[in-house]
């Protein structure tokens, strides 16, 4: 890929490497983008629980949390972003992986975050 010093816009490549590595950033970029997102799902063995599950789902497919805490969250509802007091449900598969909070309102799963290891 050349940059063209006077716009500073990357410009298509001429050359057939320069084809290659320009597709191969494109499939890169395309492909890492929900992961930048960070998607409000996460898999509990072979259930998969997501923002909208009703709590019972969530206990149904999960089991028991580590713990549960309550406080104060910005979350994503049907009428925009608010605060809401909500319930933080941790789940952790095994000591090396990453924890997973689950934060609940009015029964159901509004937002799930990653936690520490």
């Amino acid at each position: 890929m050349e940059n063209d010093i006077f716009t500073g816009v990357m410009s298509k490549p001429t050359s057939w490497s320069g084809k290659r590595l320009y597709l191969f950033s494109l499939i890169v970029l395309i492909s890492a983008f929900p992961v930048m997102t960070g998607a409000d799902s996460f898999r509990c063995g072979r259930k998969v629980v997501r923002s909208g599950d009703s709590s019972s789902t969530v206990l149904q497919n999960c089991g028991k949390p580590l713990s549960k805490d309550s406080g104060y969250e910005r979350v994503r509802l049907e009428d925009g972003q608010k605060k809401v007091r909500v319930e933080r449900w941790h789940y952790k598969k095994a000591s090396r992986s990453l924890e997973r909070v689950v934060m609940i309102y009015r029964g159901r799963v509004v937002a799930i975050e990653t936690g520490q290891r």
